[in-house]
């Protein structure tokens, strides 16, 4: 009886390890098929770059001979901690000059920004040469009991010098609805910051909240909605999907729904960059299906967050396709591995009205106005969760 079993026991293992050899065959396929892919789009008239930074973010935007670089975070893994030197390089390939026209911070966290003790991230890029005419972030605001995280202090520290230096030109706050002129044609807005009034309203009707569960650095991400004629992205940081109260050994933290508030005004798009690297707490189910994304951008690398999660990559997959910059938690690779590019992600954009897109040189089709309101089950917006 016991043998009986191990040998059945012994056939399962067996059985599971085809599969998923199977599986990572077909995954392989799939990954060579897409960097095999060749763009039949001749005019481009906007260019978007998503660094592999490994688990952090940074998205470079190049249209018209300007620059709008989003976040340019440090990885935590030894391995990827350096990759913020692509960022110089693949300005200067791309406009001839280590010059940005603008940046943007979505939040003070690390995998954003990097660290000045280390010199990583936005300082590394900064040591690389790269001047900036205007740095642009979400301010100073925190509410009730909330401190300034220690990036946040950091990049306060460093503003003066960067000013000073001549490395910088300019510094402000951004505001809900602010736009960002790079140039006739393409919009660029933001429609989220420091959580669009919902902390407002939190500590007028459930005060207690945010004292015992002071509001995450996420929560107050900016986010940017880009439009250029029929094509439409959208990126948000590490904005968040629900309400979740975090204990981590002591240090309180809690998560609030802030895309519900936005994905209205967001609608349909063509590109998402997801949320908080494919995180559980964002991304919410309406939140996805009032955007309904032909193309999601994951910006993650190797870490153990779980990141890209299921809950988030399954239905991004069955609205469309999802690509993966650096990795992922290896708890989930197998289940994602067909996504996973391995490198920077690059989209360029048809001139004369956004028609169509690539991404990695597979081409897309983008939808007019009339085609995403006349799409079948269309969500236009989401109802605010209870407190």
């Amino acid at each position: 009886m016991v043998r009986a079993s191990l040998l059945i026991f012994l056939l399962v293992v067996s059985g599971c390890s085809a599969r998923k050899s199977k599986y990572r065959e077909r995954a392989a396929r799939a990954a060579s098929a897409e960097k095999n892919a060749v763009s039949t789009i001749a005019d481009v008239g906007l260019t978007i770059v998503f660094f592999d930074l490994g688990q952090a973010d940074g998205m470079l935007v190049y249209y018209q001979g300007k620059t709008l670089l989003m976040d340019a975070g440090e990885s935590r893994e030894p391995d990827d901690a350096d990759n913020y030197h692509v960022i110089a390089k693949t300005l200067e390939e791309l406009t001839g000059k280590k010059h940005l026209d603008y940046f943007v911070l979505s939040h003070y966290h690390r995998d954003h920004v990097g660290k000045s003790t280390e010199g990583t991230g936005l300082w590394g890029v900064l040591d690389d040469g790269v001047t900036i005419d205007t740095i642009f972030d979400r301010g100073d605001i925190v509410y009730s009991d909330n401190a300034k995280t220690d990036v946040h202090e950091d990049w306060l520290r460093a503003m003066p010098g960067w000013l000073g230096s001549g490395k910088v030109k300019a510094h402000r706050a951004l505001k809900l609805g602010d736009t960002i002129d790079l140039g006739p044609g393409l919009e660029v807005k933001v429609v989220a910051v420091n959580g669009n009034g919902f902390f407002e309203r939190l500590m007028v009707e459930k005060p207690e909240d945010l004292s015992i569960w002071p509001a995450s650095e996420n929560d107050f991400s900016v986010a940017l909605k880009l439009t250029y004629g029929d094509f439409e992205l959208f990126t948000g940081g590490d904005l968040t999907g629900s309400t979740a109260h975090k204990d981590y050994k002591g240090n309180k933290e809690g998560y609030h729904d802030v895309e519900s508030s936005i994905a209205g005004k967001v609608g349909d798009v063509e590109i998402y960059r997801v949320n908080h690297h494919g995180s559980q707490y964002s991304s919410n189910g309406c939140f996805i299906k009032v955007l309904r994304p032909e193309v999601s951008i994951v910006s993650s690398g190797e870490n153990n967050y779980g990141h890209p999660h299921g809950k988030v990559y399954d239905p991004l997959m069955d609205i469309g396709r999802v690509y993966i910059t650096g990795g992922s938690d290896p708890r989930v690779k197998d289940h994602v591995l067909r996504s996973i590019v391995g490198g920077d992600i690059t989209v360029r954009v048809e001139a004369n009205g956004g028609k169509r897109f690539s991404v990695n040189g597979r081409d897309y089709k983008s939808k007019s106005d009339a085609e995403e309101e006349a799409m079948p089950g269309r969500v236009a917006q989401c109802e605010m969760a209870p407190w």
